[in-house]
């Protein structure tokens, strides 16, 4: 077999851009070649997206129309199949197998497959087909399913957010107020045991949703990154990637409607759903200061502080759930 790489693999950001990713980027064809012959496969072009796994359609033996992917081993895809198997193809993409050894899932292939933003919709109508797809997806069942604990991995965060922003000292220098609060937010958040426990999506953002029509056109989940815990934590990519709400005149204008439509549609507390965002907003910046440490990386990771202390003001503004 051929196996074509794609470039979003190769290029800064994605998993071959790394010395462990380019190892395994080396490793892929003979994966791909092992999944084709296990589960019988004939194997076509991968999607060219994706920058954590190769991903391309392929058909079963019997003709059936799947996806097969191989994933850069890494911890936050490690439960993937666990969740999918869980959600039993109900808002999210249907799991037929998967060998944990190669990290390769097969997976039914969703028709057209198309992403939620490359469909005619207003911000407002795709922020619903989000929030209608997590309300599903928190349905599932939760005892003994062995995915990683929000709260944990919060505590976690904690640590190397820290000794990040410590790093990081100079260049934040004039941001340690909202870097503080982030991570004091994230130790608060870790220390909760009064939240709801739900089953995570853990990266619902939209181009993690496309559009299966079987005859009822409906919305499925890619992609989960899962984790047990506080729904609240999931709210935070839906309403700040639908689109650029920062790039308005009034940032504040357009994320608050969304906040609170969100918060009364998933029956979540509004400041709740906005301090996460804070801290995710935080976390986030410090992740990419450390994983991409050039100019242009820092330059674009340093202006998400700025969004972080718009949500920062956004939960000021609501009443303590």
């Amino acid at each position: 077999m051929n196996i074509a790489i794609p470039t979003a693999l190769t290029q800064p950001g994605g998993a071959g851009s790394t010395a462990a990713g380019a190892a395994w980027l080396e490793s892929v064809p003979a994966l791909v070649e092992r999944a084709a012959q296990r589960w019988q496969l004939q194997v076509g072009e991968p999607f060219g997206v994706g920058t954590a796994s190769w991903t391309a359609p392929a058909t079963t033996a019997d003709g059936t129309p799947v996806v097969l992917k191989i994933s850069f081993p890494h911890d936050e895809a490690r439960y993937e199949a666990v969740a999918l198997a869980l959600w039993r193809g109900s808002a999210a993409v249907e799991l037929l197998a998967h060998e944990a050894d190669d990290w390769a899932l097969l997976m039914r292939r969703a028709h057209p497959g198309t992403p939620l933003l490359a469909t005619p919709g207003t911000p407002e109508e795709r922020i619903e087909a989000c929030l209608g797809v997590l309300a599903n997806l928190h349905q599932a069942p939760i005892a003994d399913v062995g995915v990683p604990i929000l709260r944990e991995v919060a505590q976690r965060w904690v640590a190397v957010a820290s000794e990040r922003a410590t790093r990081w000292h100079g260049l934040l220098a004039q941001h340690t107020g909202i870097v503080t609060r982030g991570i004091d937010l994230l130790r608060a958040f870790a220390a909760d045991t009064a939240a709801p426990t739900v089953l995570l999506h853990g990266d619902l953002n939209p181009g993690n949703l496309i559009l299966d029509d079987p005859g009822t056109p409906h919305w499925l989940a890619i992609d989960p990154k899962p984790m047990l815990g506080d729904p609240a934590y999931e709210l935070w990519p839906v309403l700040s990637q639908i689109d650029d709400p920062f790039e308005y005149p009034d940032p504040v204008a357009v994320l608050m409607p969304r906040l609170l439509t969100a918060s009364q549609a998933l029956a979540l507390p509004a400041r709740r759903a906005a301090l996460w965002a804070c801290a995710r907003t935080v976390e986030s910046v410090l992740w990419q200061l450390d994983t991409w440490p050039t100019p242009d990386r820092q330059s674009a990771a340093m202006a998400w502080l700025s969004e972080a202390q718009i949500w920062a003001g956004i939960a000021d503004t609501l009443p303590p759930a």
